[in-house]
């Protein structure tokens, strides 16, 4: 063998190719392009939702406010939704009615004098008023918890603990207090049996996804 050929055997270059640390490596890093692209897919869908859920509020917002002075003229509807001295009128009647009615079960029974306690009269009341704008057919009837997919519901508070409560929102009332008070309002949940047939000042709020308040208006309705 000559020198020349011994030579060229020696820097004869070995096969190339991947090692399986080089493997190992290019496995890792398509993992962490998966992992990243779905962590950015599942925080855009948890923030439609939230977007979502933020609509739903500003369509109560919107209806409400729209139908502020609305409400107090004459043939408005849902007329459980209205206001003014007609509804006024119609709630004393009924009152007046269920007084009467008490009474003379009470005659019969021997007990006049004891206290008598009228049941709640759903008359010119909150809780009617929604029932009739979420019911089949209602101005804001078909909204859906953008979380659950549930048909949405107002909850008592968003509760952070709870995460059942994300997507749903919270309606209360602000009532001023008398002039020199301390405190200017006092705020509490809009329940079902609250009057509506005067002016109410509503803040609406939803529950993020993580169920922490958002505040999304406050006005008169």
């Amino acid at each position: 063998m000559t020198l020349m050929e011994q030579t060229s055997e020696k820097i004869t270059p070995k096969k190339l190719g991947p090692t399986w640390v080089d493997i190992l490596f290019l496995i890792f890093l398509v993992g962490v392009l998966i992992s990243v692209t779905l962590l950015g897919r599942l925080a855009f869908e948890e923030g439609m939702k939230t977007e979502r859920s933020k609509e739903n509020g500003e369509a109560w917002v919107k209806w409400l406010t729209d139908n502020s002075a609305e409400r107090f003229k004459d043939g408005f509807q849902p007329s459980a939704c209205a206001g003014g001295p007609v509804v006024a009128a119609a709630l004393e009647h009924e009152r007046k009615e269920l007084m009467r009615a008490a009474r003379l079960a009470a005659k019969k029974a021997g007990t006049e004098d004891e206290p008598i306690t009228l049941p709640d009269i759903p008359i010119g009341t909150w809780g009617e008023c929604f029932k009739a704008l979420t019911a089949k057919g209602g101005a804001l009837a078909d909204q859906i918890n953008a979380f659950s997919m549930e048909p949405l519901t107002l909850v008592s508070k968003c509760d952070p603990g709870d995460l059942s409560t994300a997507g749903g929102f919270l309606l209360e009332k602000n009532v001023s207090t008398p002039v020199g008070s301390a405190i200017p309002q006092v705020t509490s949940t809009l329940a079902d049996n609250d009057l509506i047939i005067e002016k109410v000042n509503i803040r609406i709020t939803i529950c993020d996804k993580g169920a922490y308040p958002t505040k999304i208006a406050e006005f008169d309705f």
